[in-house]
């Protein structure tokens, strides 16, 4: 499940925007994210009025990634908006010179490192390729562990594992291969250490 109860499927969504017709859609979205926004910015040091203007920012980036044909429907439209504003936020309270410490940002997903480079988008595409070369058990198991930031319970009894604990071990053991594939490739850490 993503961030939120949708009133369109984002396969809706996609479709709108792709046929012009993206301006219920849009405001969909608008009602739907732009509360959980305006409350991480909010949280975090920032104003409502900030909130809007991260929160339109990545609206227009979201947009112009499914135009271009660059956004993949492999993780929830609302995830990755979050995502992009959060990454925003953070991008924008160090330009301004704040000092917004680590444990001042509160994080919607507890998932280390890898997780927070899954929120910036110019490496969204990356890792979904470096997802698709782990294979299905791996890739849907981080997609729900990282994307959606589902507890283990629920990994359990959508993928079948007999245990939370096996959930666990398996979590970890398909972050090291990914870690591993990335460490493989020059051009992606260079693009991580950015």
């Amino acid at each position: 499940m993503g961030l939120f109860t949708k009133k369109y499927t984002d396969s809706e969504i996609l479709q709108a925007i792709l046929n012009g017709k993206d301006e219920k859609v849009l405001g969909a979205l608008y009602k739907e994210v732009l509360p959980l926004v305006v409350g991480y910015v909010t949280k975090n040091q920032g104003s409502v009025d900030e909130a809007k203007d991260i929160f339109q920012d990545a609206v227009i980036r979201f947009y112009k990634s499914v135009k271009t044909g660059v956004f993949q429907e492999k993780c929830s439209i609302s995830t990755f908006i979050f995502g992009i504003s959060r990454n925003l936020w953070i991008n924008y309270t160090k330009q301004k010179s704040r000092m917004v410490s680590d444990d001042e940002i509160q994080f919607a997903q507890d998932s280390a490192n890898l997780e927070e480079d899954l929120v910036s988008e110019e490496k969204v595409n990356v890792v979904n390729k470096l997802l698709e070369m782990l294979g299905d058990p791996c890739q849907q198991l981080l997609r729900y562990t990282v994307y959606d930031g589902l507890s283990m319970r629920k990994v359990v009894a959508l993928m079948g594992f007999s245990s939370e604990d096996v959930a666990k071990t398996y979590n970890y053991r398909c972050k090291q291969k990914m870690l591993k594939l990335v460490k493989e490739r020059p051009e992606v850490m260079l693009l991580f250490e950015r």
